[in-house]
């Protein structure tokens, strides 16, 4: 019985054994408890059942298994308490010995110092150890001893294999040999270390025979194969057994596949490792009272565990959402058993932030609700983003004026106040006189800088209530509301004249003074209430104005339809009379390093033979002209197409297009051109020119979708400045985006213009549509672009204009220089540096322990280090310095645990805002290196 017991407690860790029978006054005695205290023995030998007799004094009353999981409260240990607090008994599982006929004979008891229930496994070790002491008891023709072993093998779960003291096998148990998926004929006489194989650990293998060799018991998990090959984890429990002399005869092995539970383990570990993400974690049970969070949460919030613990997701919010809110949010979770969407939450420090939450209901096994698990990330940084991005996109860069898509939307909300107050609205076109001369003279600095003086001073003569956008240029537009009459109107004119008249100082003692040209329209008196019309009269009041500036009293001049469209639009009838003429710039692929389109340019000639270019001439255009012109560059388009193609048969054409002309009849006669010309549609792309809201219009996308469906592709020009809601980019068919030359032609002014240049690179990437930089001037901006990774260039610095048959000779060239790679530029370094260390700033962000850091702590190794190498001198020596300070705050993270982080994040990112600084300061661009720009 003794023997049983110590089995029993060697298969169930840190519980004690008992055997109790019933004598024949009904009493219980103490048969067998082997590691039980004397003292403990002595209580409980002669226990009367009844129901507060403990679990033994229960089971025989009840006839009955009963497992007491917390002996110092339950009630059926009532009458052991004393016993219970004294030897530190918490816990006791006892099932009844029965004979054949099933009446009660005792107990077989596991009792434990620790509270805790019995699993399924512990259980029928329980109830098969006291069949086999049953059997024990009364079968007594067979040898009690032998029999009681044999019936505990062949019924416990658990392997169990005999060895002698050379570890050869003399005896397994059924267990074991399903187990292994051997045959005990197989394995007798065998080295117990059959089962192990090529990536069973050495290391543990040493270990164990290491026991072995010197008669130590050993303890642990091993991978072992069985029969088949198949590999698991095997849980070791062995003993020696000694003779009376101590000597060892044998080796009894308890073994148990552990796969699952390693398993288990091994996701638990996961699971552990995924909460403490960067997203924001926190679970409450089915009350929605916070039981955990993770690090994310206390750094995104402030709050700790501690802090939070018991208390509801209320403690969080922020007041932005209502009662109504919250209470759809839990109706959608308790009828889906989800919910995400955007929040507004309150910090711990009052400050309230947005973020993306999602919410999970987990459910139990009988399918109620357990807890709740919300997953969130802040979305801060991404709305400033997006903010800073919409800023951009309806306000020009350098003025902050409103740009030409907000003025739209201005003037149409203006036309509405005009109306419902009864009011005239004036707009005024303003362009400045003499400022070219200033540009030139001074340079593209000076000029910029006396722009936004010009727009500051407007601001400060006109209400808030008006409305000023820049063009471009030197064009502004003022949109004048509130007036009652005409008469109120020229004293605002000549007050801002005045004002721009004053002179202007700049730097370097610079003193410059400028004219002014202003054109007037007025509603509701003209334009019929059309407010493209509006401003294209205001364009031609301006143009008259301009005409006249010699002769006239005032620099305004008003709207009136024209006497004779020859004397003030000759441009127009020129055209009119002999067309115009498509001349091609080339664009240039810097990944395949070649031209692989062409954007077609209109150019009309003059009387004295000189090409102008759409500035000149486009200002004296109405409609029709347009569609006409936009007919006759196509055609010739594809006329250069087919001239072409024996030098590149895939070579594409750009045509600008405006979308206002898109319509039914543009579309049969883009079907007829392409037909008649016999070229690929593919092989031609429209550039889209902003036009008023067209393109928020639903017709207008389904007139796109129609050309697309030609098999033409599109592009939307001068993206961040005329049409440039990037945000609704992604609704639109389009497969190219053209940046604004203003973005990329001052780049070399205003470096910064870099990080804008990289944003819509991404933005273009995320909408899988490709980025053309137009602008490029200039072989330093060549360089910074391409650093970047901007793949398609255009500009002088590649080519400038040209007709068909230059292009041909440009070809034929093969554009050898354009190839040719030298020393990169300053500004070229500084984009280099940018796109670097955004890299690095996303590895270190998602996983920094993917980086060789310890490689990166020499600067040498890094391609910017070689180029600022290449640099003067001079100019090298200074933005090394901080460049090694930079990769000594790299090598950093490599030295330490990651336990520091934050702050090593933010020295990196004080080293990186030091360098660019550094390369900033060391740019310098001579005034004999600025040219003239592109169309």
């Amino acid at each position: 019985m003794e023997s049983l017991c110590l089995l029993a407690e060697r298969l169930t860790e840190g519980a004690l054994a008992s055997v109790m029978l019933l004598d024949g006054d009904g009493v219980l005695r103490l048969f067998a408890a082997p590691s039980v205290p004397e003292a403990a023995r002595l209580r409980l030998d002669g226990l009367r059942p009844g129901p507060e007799s403990g679990s033994c004094g229960n089971a025989v009353l009840r006839n009955d298994s009963v497992f007491v999981s917390q002996t110092l409260r339950d009630p059926r240990w009532a009458g052991l308490r004393d016993l219970a607090e004294e030897f530190t008994l918490l816990a006791c599982w006892s099932t009844p010995i029965r004979n054949t006929f099933g009446n009660v004979l005792g107990t077989f008891a596991l009792s434990s110092f620790t509270e805790r229930a019995p699993n399924s496994e512990q259980v029928r070790i329980l109830e098969s150890i006291a069949a086999v002491i049953a059997e024990v008891l009364f079968e007594e023709e067979r040898d009690g001893r032998d029999r009681c072993f044999a019936a505990a093998l062949r019924a416990i779960d658990e392997g169990v294999l005999l060895t002698d003291a050379e570890q050869r096998v003399v005896y397994a148990n059924p267990a074991f040999l399903r187990l292994s998926g051997y045959e005990l004929d197989d394995i007798l006489g065998k080295n117990c270390r059959f089962m192990q194989g090529p990536d069973t650990d050495p290391a543990m293998r040493q270990s164990l025979r290491d026991a072995l060799a010197e008669g130590r018991g050993f303890h642990g998990e091993l991978l072992n194969y069985r029969r088949d090959g198949t590999p698991f984890w095997n849980a070791l429990n062995i003993s020696p057994v000694t003779d009376a002399h101590g000597q060892v005869t044998h080796f009894v092995s308890v073994q148990r596949d552990v796969t699952q539970s390693r398993e288990k383990e091994q996701e638990l570990r996961l699971s552990a490792r995924a909460f403490e993400s960067q997203e924001g974690i926190m679970i409450t049970d089915a009350k929605r009272r916070i039981v955990k969070v993770n690090q994310a949460f206390t750094r995104v919030t402030g709050y700790s565990l501690e802090e939070v613990r018991g208390l509801t997701p209320a403690i969080l919010h922020s007041g932005k959402q209502g009662a109504e809110f919250y209470e759809n949010m839990w109706r959608e979770i308790e009828l889906e058993g989800a919910w995400q969407g955007e929040i507004w939450n309150r910090r711990k420090n009052g400050e309230v932030y947005p973020e993306f939450l999602s919410i999970t209901a987990v459910q139990d096994g009988s399918g109620q609700v357990s807890h709740y698990i919300a997953h969130f990330f802040d979305t801060s940084h991404q709305k400033a983003r997006e903010a800073t991005l919409e800023r951009l996109a309806r306000h020009d860069p350098l003025t902050d004026l409103l740009n030409r898509r907000a003025l739209d939307e201005e003037l149409l909300r203006a036309q509405r106040r005009a109306d419902a107050d009864e009011r005239l609205l004036a707009v005024v076109m303003l362009d400045l006189d003499d400022f070219k001369p200033i540009n030139d003279r001074y340079g593209h600095d000076q000029g910029d800088a006396l722009l936004v003086l010009v727009a500051q001073r407007l601001r400060d003569q006109l209400r808030r209530s008006d409305a000023i956008a820049r063009l471009g240029g030197d064009e502004f537009v003022l949109i004048l509301e509130g007036l009652r009459q005409l008469d109120e109107l020229e004293p605002i004119l000549d007050k801002v004249q005045r004002a721009l008249r004053q002179p202007y100082h700049l730097r370097d003692g610079v003193e410059a003074h400028i004219g002014v040209s202003m054109g007037i329209s007025i509603y509701p008196f003209s334009a019929q209430g059309n407010l493209d019309e509006l401003l294209r009269e205001a364009d031609q009041a301006l143009f008259a104005a301009k005409q006249q500036k010699g002769q006239r009293l005032r620099p305004w001049s008003f709207w009136e339809a024209p006497q004779s469209a020859k004397r003030l639009y000759p441009l127009r009838e020129r055209f009119r009379v002999q067309g115009a003429e498509a001349w091609f710039q080339p664009i240039w692929d810097q990944q395949t390093g070649r031209v692989v389109g062409i954007e077609a340019l209109a150019r009309i000639r003059g009387e004295d033979g000189t090409v102008l270019a759409p500035g000149d001439f486009l200002p004296q255009f109405q409609e029709t002209d347009l569609f006409d012109l936009s007919q006759q560059i196509l055609q010739q388009s594809l006329a250069a197409l087919t001239a072409l193609s024996d030098l590149d048969p895939e070579l594409w054409v750009s045509v600008n297009l405006d979308p206002q002309l898109i319509g039914v009849t543009c579309l049969k006669c883009v079907q007829h051109t392409l037909l008649g010309q016999r070229v690929a549609p593919h092989r031609v792309v429209f550039e889209l020119l902003e036009s008023g809201d067209f393109l928020d219009r639903r017709l207008a996308q389904d007139h796109l979708l129609d050309l697309k469906a030609i098999g033409v592709r599109l592009a939307l020009d001068d993206i961040g400045s005329g049409y440039s809601s990037l945000l609704r980019l992604k609704e639109l068919p389009i497969d190219k985006i053209k940046l604004d030359q203003a973005f990329v032609r001052g780049l070399e002014e205003r470096p910064g213009d870099l990080h804008f240049v990289e944003a819509l690179l991404e933005l273009s990437s995320s909408l899988d549509v490709e980025l053309v930089a137009e602008g490029v001037e200039t072989a330093a901006i060549r360089d910074a672009v391409a650093a970047l990774g901007v793949r398609y260039l255009q500009g002088y610095a590649i080519a400038r204009p040209m007709p068909l048959a230059s292009l041909r000779e440009f070809l034929i060239s093969g554009c050898a220089p354009l190839r040719q790679t030298g020393q990169r530029s300053l500004l070229g370094i500084y984009a280099e540096q940018m796109t670097e260390h955004a890299v690095l700033r996303k590895a270190l962000r998602q996983s920094w322990t993917i980086l060789d850091l310890p490689s990166l702590r020499d600067p040498s190794n890094c391609p910017t280090y070689r180029d600022i190498c290449r640099l003067p001198e001079a100019q090298a020596q200074g933005i090394l310095a901080v460049y090694r300070d930079y990769h000594d705050a790299i090598a950093a993270f490599a030295d330490r645990d990651g336990q520091h982080w934050v702050q090593q994040m933010e020295e990196l990112e004080k080293q990186h805002r030091r360098l660019s600084s550094a390369l900033l300061d060391a740019i310098h661009i001579p005034d004999a290196s600025r040219v003239g720009g592109s169309d």
